[in-house]
């Protein structure tokens, strides 16, 4: 049984106009042993074939992660504005902000934030947690 990446496969090769698998082969310069293969191919291929493809059929690489089923459609979101802004961040600097928005919210100082087992507190270097379990 094809997987969804031969049939994404086949999709490109007819919406792009080809009548056949060995002719887009021959016009996008890979072997029509291989466009074959990709057509029937039943398992999910490699990263590097898919890379290669995206490439030669000049699609982004998220849609073919999708029909080879690395990545669901809702994967494939784009980040809110605000979603990518924390990604430029440190967690340091997350945190920094954090505590100059809350401080002062229950009347004391800033709280400390324990953040992959380091507790950051604003008036002392981070301090790592180790568990024994």
């Amino acid at each position: 049984m094809a997987s969804g990446f031969a049939a994404w496969v086949r999709d490109q090769i007819v919406a792009r106009g080809y009548e056949s698998p060995e002719e887009a082969a021959r016009a996008l310069g890979v072997y029509p042993s291989q466009m074959r293969q990709w057509t029937r191919i039943s398992r999910s291929p490699t990263p590097q074939v898919l890379r290669r493809v995206a490439a030669l059929f000049d699609a982004p690489v998220q849609e073919v992660l999708i029909a080879a089923g690395f990545m669901t459609e809702g994967e494939n979101r784009p980040l809110s504005p605000t979603q990518k802004s924390l990604q430029q961040l440190s967690n340091k600097q997350i945190l920094d902000e954090i505590r100059r928005r809350t401080v002062g919210d229950l009347g004391g100082p800033p709280i400390p934030v324990r953040v992959d087992g380091v507790l950051h507190s604003p008036d002392g270097p981070p301090t790592v947690f180790v568990s024994y379990t």
